[in-house]
């Protein structure tokens, strides 16, 4: 009998769990020098039910979460599941059936390693990284609209970007990945529409110090001289 009533219990949760669906899902990057982060994200529910709802997170650590906005007496707790986080929403009775639910957090993994293999040299300068994000819709309900921005540290700018996915599909007009502006600063942003259940959205950029290297300046000034050398002996021997 126990066992029976447990077992309906877990259906009736898995039920809850899965009826409700993302409608759209906005997540906000500040990356920090040393490879951490703190982000925030905002996620409108659709068909929201009493009980858990899943919410699948690009990051493989989380710390320090946090509700900003949603129903009362909403509990918040999060969990790895498959290589990223799953973040659970548990919603009281009474909750509307469409809400926003917004959370803040802290994590450890922004960046990828930058070290070359053994015996080979790295192709970027000295103090760059890879910025990644990568979220995977674990959920039977599609993601309606998912968007990630990535603001830069200071004293870094994007190179170029290495991975945006997924490709663009044939209705779509690009790029999946902007570089631009975000609040003044430097940045990156992602924005995939209707991410079904199994798909993945994510970046990597590839990040190099804002200051020239003094080899740079070297060479810009050398080029200079020989440009204003060569531009005053044309100038000579058109004049005679």
């Amino acid at each position: 009998m126990k066992r029976s009533a447990l077992a309906i219990g877990l259906l009736l949760f898995a039920s809850a769990a899965s009826a409700a669906e993302i409608r759209s899902y906005a997540v906000r990057i500040e990356a920090h020098p040393d490879g951490s982060g703190s982000v925030s994200a905002v996620v409108q529910i659709e068909s929201a039910t009493p009980g858990a709802i899943a919410i699948p997170l690009g990051f493989a650590t989380v710390a320090d979460l946090r509700m900003i906005e949603g129903p009362a007496g909403t509990v918040l707790s999060a969990s790895a599941a498959n290589g990223q986080s799953l973040v659970q929403a548990v919603v009281p009775g009474g909750a509307p059936a469409a809400l926003t639910i917004a959370f803040a957090f802290t994590t450890k993994d922004v960046f990828l390693p930058v070290a070359p293999a053994s015996g080979e040299k790295s192709t970027l300068p000295e103090g760059s990284r890879v910025l990644r994000h990568a979220v995977m819709n674990s959920q039977p309900a599609p993601i309606r609209s998912y968007k990630a921005e990535a603001v830069f540290p200071e004293g870094l700018r994007a190179h170029a970007v290495r991975e945006a996915l997924p490709r663009l599909r044939k209705a779509e007009a690009g790029p999946r990945v902007l570089l631009d502006d975000i609040d003044g600063k430097t940045g990156a942003r992602l924005q995939v529409d209707r991410l079904l259940q199994g798909e993945s959205a994510s970046m990597q950029v590839e990040l190099v110090p804002q200051g020239r290297s003094v080899a740079w300046l070297i060479a810009g000034l050398v080029l200079s001289l020989a440009y204003l050398v060569y531009f005053r002996d044309l100038v000579a021997r058109r004049g005679q």
